[in-house]
């Protein structure tokens, strides 16, 4: 594997000028720079991310962890909007935002979770995501992460910031547009009454 060493040796400077193309963080001539970049494709020389964390103590990772992936299609117990959907999104947006999500399933263990938290802290992660399968209450290890965690479709007791459906909402405006549409007899299909929407958009 090509070293920072190889690039600066073929393209005749010092492995300083090789550091200041890479980091951008000092001017260096368009001959010089068009040469470090010639080395380092013709090595295939790959930037370490290890050394750019040390110096930014910004990885550019944000993980995520779900059980979406493990889970079968057609068992998603909860109902509602299918966690994968949140993931898709999370990607998207983390994408335009120009970080890497790193996906971790929990291969339906809950106990996998603090191990996959500390997974994501060991690689320097910038946040942390909790996707649950449906709108519900969690409880979490107690780890203390040194970056944001944020829940995503679920909550817990401790106040963690969460993203959730507002159900209640939701329902309230798809049943006064039926209204509006001059319908009175409007029948209602709903989830498990024991779930946490189901309660919401029977209020709504």
């Amino acid at each position: 594997m090509a070293t920072i060493y190889d690039v600066a040796e073929r393209a005749g400077v010092s492995p300083k000028t090789v550091s200041r193309v890479l980091n951008q963080d000092a001017p260096v001539s368009a001959k010089t720079r068009a040469a470090v970049e010639a080395a380092m494709d013709e090595l295939g020389y790959i930037p370490s991310s290890a050394a750019r964390i040390m110096r930014s103590n910004r990885s550019g990772l944000v993980g995520l962890i779900t059980g979406a992936i493990s889970r079968h299609r057609d068992h998603h117990s909860g109902g509602g909007l299918p966690d994968m959907f949140l993931v898709q999104g999370i990607q998207r947006t983390m994408a335009e935002a120009g970080k890497t999500v790193m996906i971790a399933d929990t291969g339906n263990r809950f106990g996998q979770v603090e191990t996959l938290m500390r997974t994501f802290l060991e690689h320097r992660a910038e946040g942390i995501l909790y996707v649950a399968e449906f709108h519900q209450e969690v409880r979490l290890p107690e780890l203390k992460p040194n970056c944001p965690l944020v829940l995503v479709n679920c909550f817990d007791r401790q106040g963690t910031p969460s993203v959730l459906p507002d159900d209640e909402q939701g329902q309230y405006g798809l049943v006064k547009r039926i209204i509006a549409g001059g319908h009175r007899r409007i029948a209602y299909l709903s989830l498990q009454p024991q779930v946490i929407a189901s309660k919401l958009r029977r209020r709504g």
